[in-house]
């Protein structure tokens, strides 16, 4: 299956163009996490933003003269993040969108670390075997033709030793009664955030995959909760009547509801 680029980008590309959005395309982390109906604050959602990927960054060994791989970089989030706290590094930031691409240009000052941009498939990485030490990959893996794919693809891409550090969103078929089916999340799912092929995977799933990929779980942690409150700004609450449902509106229900998870992964190449 060939990898296709979510339409809710087009709008998140306006927007950052505009000025209205950051470097980071994912949700925020709060370490005290407020609840849905606290009103949000400006720029409380960058800011919350900017801290998952500091969580996540937290736990790579990243060292002076190594090679990192940032897969779906978005524009630039992570790749800034990192530049900010090491030098001498070679970072590389790939996406299957050019138009990404191009914003990503900047979010490294080339004064501290030297960055190249790959237009390309994340289940068919354009490198040689054992290129990276580090490869990152934040909420994005939902989006790709198949996980496992991508993680065969990341572990050859790996140094024995290197690592890869994830956070995803995985989906729980409700087993109470919900105002929708399974069929129907699915479709609107799709329709407003796909592509999204496998949308109930499982974390047990992930986890195999990678061992069969030869990726050894080092960490693992539920931001489920911390999560949660990034819907005040990607997914408000709209009471009006007869508004049509939304997939933000399902995800909220299903993340409120304990039927989505968003977990953290960091593996080792065996």
């Amino acid at each position: 299956m060939a990898a296709t680029l979510p339409p809710y980008f087009d709008g998140l590309l306006a927007a950052r163009r505009a000025g209205q959005v950051g470097r980071h395309v994912h949700l925020g982390y709060w370490d005290d996490p407020p609840s849905l109906a606290t009103p949000v604050l400006p720029e409380e959602f960058e800011r919350a933003q900017a801290r998952l990927t500091e969580k996540l960054l937290d736990l790579v060994p990243i060292g002076q003269g190594q090679s990192v791989l940032d897969v779906a970089c978005g524009f630039g989030g992570t790749l800034a993040a990192i530049d900010t706290r090491w030098h001498r590094l070679r970072l590389t930031g790939l996406n299957i969108d050019r138009r990404q691409l191009a914003l990503c240009r900047g979010a490294v000052t080339g004064r501290r670390n030297h960055l190249a941009l790959v237009a390309a498939d994340a289940v068919a990485l354009p490198f040689p075997d054992r290129t990276f030490d580090h490869v990152l990959c934040i909420e994005a893996a939902f989006h790709f033709p198949s996980r496992t794919a991508f993680l065969r693809e990341t572990a050859r891409v790996l140094r024995p030793g290197g690592t890869v550090a994830l956070t995803d969103i995985l989906l729980r078929r409700p087993a109470q009664q919900t105002p929708w089916d399974a069929g129907s999340i699915e479709t609107i799912v799709r329709r407003d955030y796909g592509p999204w092929p496998e949308p109930w995977a499982s974390l047990i799933d992930l986890e195999r995959d990678a061992d069969l990929a030869g990726l050894e779980l080092t960490h693992r942690q539920d931001w489920s909760a911390a999560t949660l409150p990034s819907y005040r700004t990607v997914a408000p609450l709209d009471p009006r009547p007869g508004r049509p449902i939304g997939a933000g509106d399902l995800l909220r229900w299903l993340h409120s509801n304990g039927c989505l998870t968003y977990p953290a992964l960091w593996f080792r190449r065996r």
